[in-house]
């Protein structure tokens, strides 16, 4: 592929998403109002294909951050220094155990919350870690065996994409977690939940780029089902955390392999990445969590991280990205 033919894909990509996102920007509650499906006055969706997003929806970041520090534990091994290398190792095992458990974690919180059962999950909650922490490890040695058996020709181009990975995550997750708060947009299914009990005056949608300050749902709201995330729509968390998926599609441009077989492959896998990012963004909107703008933004803004972090860590380590 020519420079050339790079930098023209590059510019339609980003000329259709800002037009994308523009529309959305004047059209937003008009689109959650077509696409929404709410009970009268219940704050979580009965969706089936919604629900089922919502609880596996920030599954691949810890995907990606399990096989990143396998990779990263593997390369600690290959250090002349023995107790460095094995201190290295363990650290790397840690983050995979402490990734899968969170995920599983997660996971099962959002299956309780949807019950209507976050009492429960709250008792059991310390039994579930320490089961979670025993499977997790099981999947870990499992990740760790299934990255050992790469070909060692390709082990110095997954070192960087691991740190490239690590460093994407930290910065997608850490923006969009930081913008959440000081923006304080009221999501919509609260919006709905209070119009259904007339407490219009608290009803207060704002444009994306309106910066709220961080705002607290109240006891009132509390009380009519309403959850204390409340005033944090912008940006989506769960499409940050999907999108993160875009990661694995990049992993030839660190491989060892032809030209050909790389373009074949990235586009393979890029192609499903935004596809089910779309899938997962589009059922954001429809349980109401969030407004178009909250998830086209997360998703560009997680998407610009992984980029940015490839291109980071190219510079540092030359040759060892195309």
């Amino acid at each position: 592929m020519t420079k050339r033919l790079k930098i023209c894909i590059t510019a339609t990509c980003v000329a259709v998403f800002l037009s994308i996102f523009i529309l959305a920007t004047f059209f937003d509650y008009q689109i959650s109002e077509a696409i929404a499906r709410l009970s009268p006055g219940k704050y979580l969706s009965n969706n089936p294909f919604g629900n089922f997003f919502e609880v596996v929806g920030e599954v691949p970041m810890y995907l990606v951050g399990a096989f990143a520090v396998a990779n990263l534990g593997r390369a600690s091994l290959t250090l002349k220094n023995r107790i460095l290398a094995f201190s290295l190792f363990a650290l790397c095992i840690a983050g995979g155990i402490f990734a899968y458990t969170l995920m599983t974690l997660r996971a099962t919180e959002y299956i309780y919350e949807h019950a209507n059962a976050l009492d429960k999950f709250e008792k059991i909650k310390t039994l579930l870690i320490l089961g979670y922490a025993v499977a997790s490890a099981g999947l870990t040695a499992l990740t760790v065996y299934l990255v050992a058996k790469i070909p060692q020709k390709h082990l110095g181009g997954l070192i960087v994409f691991s740190v490239a990975v690590l460093l994407a995550i930290a910065i997608a997750q850490g923006g969009v977690q930081s913008i959440k708060v000081f923006m304080g947009r009221q999501r919509y299914r609260t919006m709905k939940v209070l119009e259904y009990h007339g407490l219009n005056n608290l009803v207060d949608y704002t444009k994306w780029f309106e910066i709220n300050g961080k705002r607290a749902v109240t006891e009132e709201m509390l009380s009519y089902g309403i959850a204390t995330d409340g005033y944090k729509s912008f940006p989506s968390g769960h499409t940050c955390s999907w999108a993160l998926i875009y990661a694995f599609a990049f992993i030839p441009d660190f491989l060892s392999i032809s030209e050909k077989k790389r373009i074949f492959t990235k586009s393979l896998l890029m192609g499903f990445a935004t596809l089910t990012t779309l899938m997962l963004a589009y059922t954001r909107i429809l349980v109401g969590a969030h407004f178009a703008t909250d998830v086209l933004f997360a998703g560009g803004w997680t998407f610009f991280s992984i980029v940015f972090s490839k291109w980071l860590c190219g510079k540092l380590i030359r040759g060892k990205t195309k």
